[in-house]
């Protein structure tokens, strides 16, 4: 009897070992199930991002979307995305309600020293910033291109301890094409800008003029406009006697007089060769564009060219139109200030021509 106590005592012993152990090796694969899950999740979502990224690459809104993007990746209350521009930080796209930067000395410190972290505590995070008075968890990371930093993404939450370090190993992963995908915005946006320009005087270009006006008088078809057609008096004899690197120089001078003259609405553009077309888009009268065009055309005048000792006095002929006085479309009006910017060459030069004349 005693005989086979012990050897129930035995196998029941060996059992619950096998037991203790089998219940071990369950809990290992069960834990590495779960993490082959996450990463599995965070595989999809990277792959997820990807495409979203590359449908959106040229995309205007393509860093707010990103933002938005992110918000709904980890949950976070607020999202901002900084980038660098004069070699400072500034706020591109965010779901907050204010434009302010200010860090707390903590998150300040991992800023200056462009490193990834997460901050977590009881007490309030920002507590000079009203709108941020509840924020106890925040993640941050850089934004590196080709080991150069371009800006941080930063995350928060009010909740303490929301953000952990497993959020950076998965941020980690997606930052280098959020990287890729905003320096490729940003080039996107300087080549499409570049393609509205003309590349000397560095003002719009005859085509985007057009599109621009054409869409204002679809928008606004009773916004009243000036269009001022400007033409430099003697550029052949100024490009023959000096050179056309002071021809150049003149035209951007020309320009600069002109653009000190405009207001935040009006549009300057390159029309062709030395001729410049300007939309007066103010809410002035006629007559208040009349004065103002006149102004310039004095302050030209009264202001010379100087390159390598040559100092020449450059003037401009002037037609002045108006929409929708002078006509229903882009074409009519800027027609009716280009016949009568040719009849201010051909009375003498260096004068403006109106259209109120002839009313």
């Amino acid at each position: 009897m005693d005989d086979y106590r012990l050897m129930y005592e035995r196998i029941h012993e060996e059992f619950e070992t096998y037991q203790n152990f089998a219940e071990k090796q369950l809990q290992v694969l069960s834990e590495r199930n779960i993490r082959l899950e996450r990463d599995l999740d965070a595989l999809a979502n990277i792959v997820e991002v990807s495409q979203y990224i590359n449908s959106y690459i040229s995309h205007e809104n393509l860093i707010s979307m990103i933002n938005d993007m992110i918000v709904g990746i980890l949950g976070g209350t607020y999202s901002t995305i900084y980038l660098i521009e004069d070699g400072k930080l500034e706020v591109k796209a965010t779901n907050t309600n204010s434009q302010e930067i200010i860090f707390p000395t903590i998150i300040n410190s991992y800023i200056e020293n462009a490193e990834e972290f997460v901050v977590n505590s009881k007490e309030v995070i920002f507590e000079d910033q009203k709108f941020r008075r509840d924020i106890r968890s925040v993640i941050g990371f850089p934004i590196r291109i080709r080991n150069r930093n371009i800006g941080y993404i930063m995350v928060e939450h009010t909740l303490y301890r929301f953000f952990t370090r497993a959020h950076i190993k998965f941020v980690s992963s997606i930052a280098n094409q959020i990287a890729i995908a905003i320096e490729n915005s940003i080039l996107y946006k300087r080549i499409q800008e570049a393609s509205k320009r003309d590349p000397l005087l560095n003002i719009y270009n005859r085509k985007y003029f057009f599109e621009s006006l054409d869409k204002k008088i679809k928008d606004y078809p009773d916004k009243s406009f000036g269009i001022v057609m400007i033409d430099v008096d003697n550029f052949k004899k100024v490009n023959d006697n000096f050179g056309h690197q002071f021809g150049d120089e003149a035209l951007q001078h020309v320009v600069s007089v002109i653009k000190s003259c405009l207001k935040d609405e009006d549009i300057i553009a390159r029309y062709g060769g030395e001729e410049i077309i300007v939309c007066l888009r103010g809410d002035e009268t006629e007559k208040e564009m009349e004065n103002r065009v006149e102004q310039t055309r004095k302050k030209l005048e009264n202001s010379p060219v100087i390159r390598d000792n040559i100092i020449k006095t450059v003037t401009i002929s002037i037609g002045l139109s108006f929409y929708p006085a002078d006509g229903h479309s882009v074409d009519a009006v800027v027609e009716v200030a280009d016949s009568l910017m040719y009849k201010a060459k051909s009375s003498g030069k260096n004068r403006i021509i109106s259209s109120l004349i002839f009313r």
